[in-house]
């Protein structure tokens, strides 16, 4: 009969050999979970905005502004954003059927919205990797408006183009790449929707004897952002 002592220092070297072979084995998980749930970013970017049919409304730009995040449970968050719009605008002088171009000028819009962000890995990145989809919306309004081609040529103020307060709807998706524990960068395309109003003084039967100019339009922006966030 075998030994005792035989035996058992035989099961003992079976089992750590088994042991290290399978730790030699192991594949680390490319997923790692997100232990800080807040974060303050900033982001810059450009902008394709749509001035719309007439062609009064903001156009492109450049965009920058900053963002609070918060995560709930699973794969949802919340984004809090004010987002900046250094824009120009084309100033026209309405005129029957051949509107006279006379210059641009600045426009400068201000969008504060919340967001929904559901990651589509979760809590969890995949290899640093976090991608996500959006959606949201807020007010938009003009901060500031040039105003020296209109007052030069006259034109009355019913036939000056206005902004006004809008509200927007966004739309959106990117990824974020996680650096260490604190920081990240995201990256993301946003579309946003509002309405461009058509002044009431090219409404006119004398300016529009034909009704051709719309009352308003919904139309379409485009924005694509580079952030850095510090998560705590």
């Amino acid at each position: 009969m075998p030994r005792p002592r035989l035996v058992a220092l035989s099961v003992f070297l079976l089992i750590a050999v088994t042991h290290s072979s399978s730790s030699g084995q192991e594949i680390p998980s490319p997923y790692v979970f997100i232990a800080n749930g807040q974060a303050w970013e900033i982001f810059a970017g450009m902008s394709d905005l749509n001035p719309g049919e007439l062609e009064i409304g903001p156009r492109d730009g450049t965009t920058f502004g900053g963002r609070y995040a918060a995560a709930f449970s699973g794969a949802l968050n919340l984004d809090v954003d004010g987002t900046f719009f250094s824009s120009k605008r084309k100033v026209y002088e309405v005129r029957p059927g051949d509107n006279i171009l006379l210059g641009e000028s600045d426009i400068d819009v201000l969008l504060l919205d919340a967001r929904l962000r559901i990651n589509l890995t979760g809590h969890r990145t995949w290899n640093g990797l976090q991608p996500f989809v959006l959606f949201g919306g807020g007010i938009a309004f003009t901060t500031f408006t040039d105003r020296a081609w209109e007052l030069l040529s006259g034109m009355p103020p019913g036939e000056w183009y206005e902004f006004g307060v809008r509200f927007a709807g966004t739309f959106g998706a990117g990824t974020a790449y996680h650096l260490t524990d604190k920081i990240s960068l995201r990256l993301d395309g946003v579309l946003n929707l509002w309405k461009i109003q058509t002044p009431l003084g090219w409404q006119t039967l004398l300016n529009d004897p034909l009704d051709q100019n719309t009352e308003g339009e919904w139309v379409a922006g485009t924005t694509l952002r580079l952030g850095a966030a510090w998560r705590f």
